[in-house]
């Protein structure tokens, strides 16, 4: 691992067990066993810092949902694959989930790091725009509803350590089933 990924893996694990207050640059540098001018050869600031990582993880994240999406499928096929892919992703990266839950709505995300990532929801906004054009997905404004999905998902899923796969499914399709006409 180089110095950059050392810095942002030790970012993220204090930034989500301390909190961003409680998280100075030097700690992050203890943390990733390098010099304070290292860190700011990389990251010229903590703020700096906060939009890498964010963007590298909707980046991470949004790969994974759209990996193997067949965009031919139906849509509640696409819905419900979608959303596996998400949970799985937020199980299996408990520490990043929890970065992105953290940071996705403070203004400590710039307006570039928020353009950056917005460019890759397209797939997703596009599965309920199809819904929605095909009558099966509720005629609401496309990123209020997948707001809704998502919150309703994550609280459901994300806080319930023991969750299995049926119980995941089962909290998926009753999602489907809040959004659809």
């Amino acid at each position: 691992m180089n110095k950059r990924e050392n810095i942002l893996k030790a970012a993220l694990k204090l930034f989500v067990t301390q909190g961003e207050q409680a998280t100075s640059m030097k700690l992050i540098g203890k943390e990733a066993k390098c010099g304070i001018g290292t860190m700011y050869n990389y990251f010229c600031s903590k703020d700096i810092l906060i939009n890498e990582l964010f963007v590298e993880i909707k980046t991470k994240l949004f790969k994974t949902i759209i990996e193997s999406l067949d965009t031919n499928a139906p849509v509640k096929q696409q819905f419900i694959a979608v959303w596996l892919k998400a949970v799985d992703f937020a199980i299996s990266n408990h520490l990043e989930y929890r970065y992105l839950d953290m940071f996705s709505h403070t203004p400590k995300i710039s307006k570039q790091s928020e353009e950056k990532v917005s460019k890759l929801i397209y797939p997703v906004i596009e599965i309920y725009e199809k819904g929605k054009r095909e009558g099966i997905i509720k005629d609401l404004d496309t990123i209020t509803l997948i707001i809704f999905t998502t919150g309703g998902i994550t609280e459901s899923i994300i806080n319930k350590p023991d969750i299995n796969e049926q119980e995941i499914k089962s909290i998926i399709l009753m999602a489907w089933d809040a959004v659809k006409s």
